[in-house]
């Protein structure tokens, strides 16, 4: 049997004491000190205090410490405003995870280079560590108009940018920072990452259409057998053959291909991490980009939104831009209850990041594995493993083989 020894309660006494804001109250008179330009001009009024009371060295510190500060603080705030940014991508939408190429225009004005122009606040999204710069220039030639093309790679979902961004600057000392808002800017749409998903789409519906699948009775699609002449049928589709064996009139049956009546809702409610919803609308859009790949009807319910996209370039478009618009830590809805009579495909998920869907098919086909089939995608699994072999006869076939 394992002993567990009590742990010491005095490392999280004082870890508590040393984190703890006794004083929110006074916080707005000790902000200035996050920024190291706060400890210079304290540092200052030290030297000044050292020089009238103590000794003539304290001035020439405080003159030392007053050049640092003016420089630092005069060049960069020089920098950001005799130059004008502009940041357009070469394409208005990217998947997560697919790099991007951005060009950065700069013109500066004065007879002088330009050092440490930074852009920030365009591709961050409120997350942590997202805290570097999107773009960076080391130097700006005097008194031209220059591009510089910057690839990125979005990782996360969403319209972009989310805050108006900025020019900064904090060269030489990086004592401080001067910013100003970016005039010209393009935005750029992050869309989830999809998954390839192989096969076709289990449940067959009952309307006739063009493209799809199924073994719907018509008079036109592949061969699925032969039934009595019935009043009405043609008589081009009279089997003669089969007639003469059995003495009476047999007609060919053909089954076209079908339509589904589907409905997809996708949980998009709070609750759980950022990286479980993400993983549930990267599942949402793959199951999606699947049916509008084999041209399925689809009515999607996007946490209380109901959606009906078009089955066309236009139709997948407007269905990802819904999709990067779900807020990165969710939102507020209604639990989700699908109609018994419809087929269906739910999307949803727990705390602990697994992805569950469910497939209903009141049909019940034995092709589509049931009424109702649960799959459940762990955290640790892949989501381009899982979702390749998502639907039953991709799973059957591997089986087999």
């Amino acid at each position: 049997m394992a002993i567990v020894h009590a742990g010491s309660t005095r490392v999280g006494w004082l870890s508590q004491v040393m984190t703890t804001d006794f004083c929110p109250w006074a916080n707005r008179f000790v902000y200035w000190l996050k920024e190291p330009v706060g400890w210079f001009v304290l540092a200052t009024a030290i030297s000044v205090m050292v020089g009238l009371y103590f000794s003539p060295i304290g001035w020439t510190l405080a003159a030392s410490l007053t050049a640092i500060l003016v420089i630092g603080m005069a060049w960069p705030w020089v920098a950001v405003r005799v130059t004008r940014c502009g940041l357009h991508p070469e394409t208005d939408a990217v998947h997560e995870g697919d790099s991007c190429r951005m060009v950065l225009s700069v013109r500066n004005r004065i007879p002088l280079p330009v050092w440490g122009l930074a852009i920030e606040g365009y591709l961050d999204r409120h997350m942590a560590g997202e805290t570097n710069p999107t773009a960076s220039l080391a130097c700006v030639p005097p008194l031209c108009t220059a591009e510089f093309c910057i690839d990125v790679t979005p990782r996360l979902r969403g319209h972009y940018p989310v805050t108006r961004p900025q020019v900064t600057c904090s060269f030489p000392f990086g004592i401080w920072t001067a910013r100003r808002e970016l005039p010209d800017v393009n935005p750029l749409t992050v869309w989830p990452k999809c998954y390839s998903i192989l096969g076709l789409f289990p449940v067959a519906g009952r309307t006739n259409a063009d493209q799809g699948d199924g073994s719907r009775g018509g008079r036109s699609g592949d061969f699925v057998g032969v039934r009595s002449f019935r009043r009405g049928d043609s008589a081009k589709h009279v089997n003669w053959v089969a007639s003469a064996r059995s003495d009476s009139l047999v007609v060919t049956e053909r089954g076209g291909p079908q339509s589904v009546d589907l409905d997809v809702f996708i949980d998009t409610s709070r609750g759980a991490s950022r990286e479980s919803l993400d993983r549930r609308i990267r599942v949402a859009a793959s199951v999606l980009s699947s049916l509008h790949q084999v041209r399925v009807t689809t009515r999607v319910r996007l946490g209380d939104r109901w959606l009906t996209y078009r089955l066309d370039v236009r139709g997948r478009r407007q269905m990802l831009d819904a999709l990067a618009s779900v807020p990165v830590d969710g939102e507020t809805c209604q639990p989700m209850i699908p109609a018994v009579s419809k087929a269906s495909i739910t999307v949803t998920g727990s705390a602990d990041g697994e992805v569950a869907i469910r497939i209903s098919d009141p049909q019940g086909g034995r092709r589509g594995g049931g009424k109702t089939r649960e799959i459940v995608v762990a955290m640790d699994d892949d989501l381009g493993i899982a979702l390749a072999s998502l639907w039953q006869e991709v799973r059957d076939a591997r089986s087999a083989a």
